[in-house]
């Protein structure tokens, strides 16, 4: 299969994201978000040669070490054949939607709650992404927001539409993990970076 190549003209022949509304706020318009990173099996859909990370084996686990460039291909493919205003989260739609979870202003203190929302350093092992959705979703429904895998989104306050890294990974300390702390200096490593889709409203 070529890389890329629509063979069929029905996007339900391909394995597909489960999108959730967010609602808009004053600053932010309403739009849909994944549940779920995009997984090994969507990201082969699109590209058969992807290598999937030593961290994330399985078909249903998050397509790690992605780059920018193949998440923005993959979302302008998806887009084109599902015809539907797919793309990137813009950083703010991104913070909007992790804004529900208990841990939106940076770490808390009870372990607890932090062990039933969110996996870090604390409560998985780092060789290996942990299921996400075993931990309870934020307010808006989904899950994984926050030490899941480090997701792209793309800066809009910026004009060149700057790649930054939200949510922190599995691998972080919880007190390393904050919905408002993007990470803007781009790791050479991105073996636990990922990537969600969103979808415009119109």
């Amino acid at each position: 299969m070529v890389k890329g190549c629509i063979v069929t003209k029905y996007y339900t022949h391909y394995p597909r994201t489960t999108l959730w509304l967010i609602q808009g706020d004053g600053d932010v318009p309403s739009f849909y978000l994944s549940k779920l990173p995009i997984s090994n099996r969507q990201l082969e859909a699109f590209d058969p040669d992807f290598a999937r990370s030593p961290l994330s084996l399985g078909d249903d686990d998050p397509a790690c070490g992605v780059d920018l460039a193949t998440a923005q291909a993959y979302a302008a493919w998806y887009a084109e054949l599902s015809r539907k205003p797919m793309r990137l989260p813009t950083l703010r739609e991104w913070q909007l939607a992790c804004g529900g979870e208990p841990l939106a202003e940076g770490a808390g203190s009870d372990l607890d709650l932090d062990d039933a929302c969110l996996w870090h350093a604390g409560n998985s092992s780092r060789d290996r992404v942990p299921p996400l959705d075993a931990k309870k979703a934020n307010a808006a429904g989904l899950f994984g927001m926050l030490g899941g895998v480090w997701e792209w989104t793309v800066d809009d306050q910026d004009e060149g539409g700057v790649g930054v890294l939200c949510g922190g990974s599995f691998r972080e300390s919880v007190a390393a993990i904050a919905c408002g702390e993007p990470r803007r200096a781009i790791p050479a490593d991105l073996s636990d970076v990922g990537f969600r889709l969103a979808k415009s409203m119109r």
